[in-house]
């Protein structure tokens, strides 16, 4: 079905239809013509893997349907498959250049070609050093073309114009800083947690400044709640119905209950807490080298956003763990829904609203075919123009060259005594390229730390915890200090698995155990241990 039979085209773009697809389809129906935005239309579809396209075909067709939608606008939430956000410094150089010393930057970090790859970046602030020289400090963002490309080709099928395709993360920064209480210039945390992804960000001044994922997903929180416990009735073994009415409805219980007379809310504190204390120790990393690597200023709010900010109390758990404000979004008075929007469901999905504001100011990753397409039709419509002007512009230039010529021929005389002052500069530049090359060769040299971290976050066992880590950058060794819980099994067997996995990854050699011992710490048994590593 092509939609653009029905639809009435206006060039003026104060609607869009924001379509998510993920595991599943979000789409929203978005009004932004005053400072309030208006949700017209939401709704989440369910896609099964063996017919996903066809299921997102009739989906979008229906959903223009259904809502009677006049406009023919779409922007494209990207998906965090294949998604790569980086911090980045660089030296000024032109904007034309700009993208091409991304890629020099970032083209051993990109686990697929880097040819294929959408690319675009933000500026947070120009910097002048000590030295007086300039440098950029950016946030790039990279992403797998084709998954983009075929995305956008689904959309124009059933007549809709992409008009950009943004990534989630960079529309909660646009929505923090446009509707949050307190200073645009205070740096404020954001966890987002839903189904299948989790991230961690850090906005300050309508810029994101930080993006790390993090191990976690609201599927990880729910099977935990399907684990087997035993009690004084036998054993209790909730379904997957039953942990998802337990995990939305009853949460993290500040009291003590039993709820529907099964499980009680001491033991659903037990089987959420390790997740969450997970969460809550690599959230504190994440601030931790923010403030360290980038001088960032002191995190005091973090808001909850995705899934998770409708399970109950769960700020109060990560505010306990962290001693930290963390809260979700009042936006009661900023944005307004039609009445048959339920509730719950858009805030779960605020993060979608911030990429319909200030959109063509935001980062593009639509693959350059379809803006060229963009610029074709404009060119189309003024070809008449621009052929009479430039035809104007011929003639009059052509009445004024001769009575140039005798000026031209003196220019010539002095362009041959400019030209060895030219060879000279080209020189000059040569050295110059020559000393930055050598300035990047000696920075990448250096053990990549932020990758360690990231490796070990993924690679660490449920009740394996790093409370200490040291590495010397000169001799590129150090060591991890830690502990094993008993009850998650044997130690040796948890470090055993820890060590084969650090040394599958590309960036541990020689791992070992240094020292392992058993004692009893507060209410567990656990082994702390001593691990000495060395990054290639």
């Amino acid at each position: 079905m092509d939609i653009s039979k029905i639809l009435n085209f206006s060039r003026k773009v104060d609607s869009a239809i924001v379509v998510s697809i993920e595991s599943d389809l979000t789409l929203l129906n978005i009004e932004f013509k005053a400072e309030l935005l208006k949700i017209k239309a939401l709704k989440v579809v369910k896609l099964k893997a063996a017919s996903k396209d066809q299921d997102i075909l009739s989906a979008v067709a229906a959903f223009i349907e259904e809502n009677n939608i006049r406009h023919n606008n779409a922007i494209l939430a990207t998906s965090f498959n294949s998604l790569l956000i980086k911090r980045l410094q660089l030296p000024a150089v032109p904007p034309k250049e700009l993208l091409d010393a991304i890629k020099w930057q970032v083209k051993d970090e990109i686990p697929f070609d880097l040819s294929k790859a959408v690319l675009d970046f933000s500026i947070i602030k120009k910097i002048v050093k000590s030295d007086g020289a300039k440098a950029l400090d950016i946030v790039c963002v990279l992403k797998q073309g084709e998954e983009v490309r075929r995305q956008v080709l689904l959309l124009k099928r059933l007549g809709l114009n992409c008009l950009t395709a943004i990534p989630l993360p960079f529309g909660y920064a646009n929505f923090i800083s446009k509707y949050s209480q307190g200073q645009t210039d205070e740096s404020k945390g954001f966890l987002h947690l839903s189904e299948d992804s989790c991230f961690f960000a850090i906005y300050k001044n309508k810029k994101l400044e930080f993006y790390r994922e993090l191990p976690t997903s609201i599927n990880r929180l729910r099977e935990s709640l399907r684990d087997v416990l035993i009690s004084d009735k036998g054993k209790l073994e909730l379904s997957a119905d039953e942990a998802n009415e337990v995990l939305f409805e009853v949460g993290l219980p500040t009291e003590e209950l039993v709820y529907k007379e099964r499980i009680s809310s001491t033991q659903i504190r037990s089987m959420l807490s390790p997740i969450l204390e997970r969460l809550g120790q690599e959230i504190k990393r994440s601030l931790a080298y923010y403030q360290s690597e980038f001088g960032g200023d002191k995190v005091k709010n973090i808001f909850i956003g995705g899934g998770a900010s409708v399970i109950p109390n769960i700020d109060k758990a990560l505010s306990k763990e962290l001693f930290l404000d963390v809260h979700s979004l009042v936006l009661n008075d900023k944005v307004k829904a039609s009445y048959n929007i339920d509730s719950k469901l858009l805030v779960q999905n605020y993060g979608y609203l911030g990429l319909a504001i200030n959109f063509s100011g935001n980062v593009n990753l639509l693959p350059r075919e379809f803006r060229t397409e963009k610029i074709e039709e404009v060119e189309k419509i003024s070809l008449r123009w621009i052929g009479f002007i430039i035809f104007l512009m011929l003639s009059l230039s052509y009445i004024f060259a001769r009575a140039r010529v005798t000026g031209y021929q003196e220019r010539l005389n002095n362009a041959l005594l400019h030209l060895n002052v030219i060879s000279e500069v080209r020189q000059t530049k040569s050295r110059i390229d020559e000393l930055n090359r050598f300035i990047i060769k000696s920075k990448n040299s250096s053990p990549p730390v932020d990758k360690v971290l990231k490796t070990l976050s993924f690679i660490s066992d449920r009740g394996l915890f790093i409370t200490d880590l040291s590495l010397n950058c000169d001799s590129k060794r150090g060591t991890m200090v830690g502990f094993v819980r008993v009850r998650e099994g044997d130690p040796g067997t948890v470090l055993t698995n820890f060590i084969r996995k650090a040394e599958d990854s590309k960036y541990f050699d020689d791992v070992s155990i240094s020292s392992l011992r058993k004692k009893k710490e507060l209410m567990y048994d656990i082994a702390k241990f001593n691990i000495t590593f060395k990054v290639r």
